[in-house]
């Protein structure tokens, strides 16, 4: 009675790592139920399994004490951080706005459209480069980006996202128009990526100081 009741707290621990392990040892069990050999694996497995959740739960607990004792920098931002910082930037609504001029051009619909479609583009990625900054190939953490730096790296695309506008008449005025904006997507979606992520950090740090 006394080995089946070790049995069941060892297996109890060992369900936090996978369920088919629970299963493996279970059939063993029946193959060979009163092994010596089984019952000392048994044992030992589990001491490892409870050490280390030990050890895991240890470092997590380090792990947010770090996080209490200062402001998050971008480089210790998360998905989680990043999809809370260009939830906040709404691109359609901005572009909108910024795009209200071509309303009143003389190829009104044409122009308006490939200003919307353009801003959009840039907006959206632009927004998310001011959000989660630059992971370099050969470097980590990820490193925070300049408006120039983003100009130039989102500035790039501007063909390839005006392209659909390029044989479109009057040319080539609708598909500058649809770069221009593209340009101006670019730096607003910029700022407003970059503000949205101090905010985010700046509303994180302000509530764990309140805890403290």
């Amino acid at each position: 009675k006394g080995q089946h009741n070790q049995l069941t707290v060892i297996e109890s621990n060992m369900s936090i790592y996978s369920n088919c392990s629970d299963s493996y040892w279970k059939e063993r069990q029946k193959r060979n139920p009163k092994s010596p050999f089984s019952i000392a694996s048994v044992s030992v497995l589990g001491f490892l399994a409870v050490t280390g959740s030990f050890h895991y739960y240890q470092r997590k607990r380090n792990s947010a004490e770090v996080v209490l004792i200062q402001r998050r920098s971008l480089n210790e931002t998360s998905d989680v951080h990043w999809k809370q910082c260009e939830s906040r930037v709404n691109s359609r609504q901005e572009c909108t706005s910024i795009c209200q001029p071509e309303r009143n051009s003389i190829q009104r619909k044409t122009m308006h459209q490939a200003c919307l479609h353009g801003c959009q583009m840039a907006h959206v990625a632009s927004t998310a480069l001011g959000c989660r900054g630059k992971e370099e190939p050969k470097k980590s953490p990820r490193t925070e980006v300049s408006e120039e730096d983003a100009m130039q790296e989102i500035g790039v695309m501007a063909f390839d996202h005006c392209s659909k506008f390029q044989g479109v008449e009057p040319k080539p005025d609708v598909f500058a128009t649809c770069r221009k904006y593209h340009r101006a997507g670019t730096k607003q979606g910029f700022r407003m990526g970059t503000d949205a992520m101090k905010n985010v950090l700046d509303e994180e740090w302000a509530g764990i100081k309140v805890e403290q």
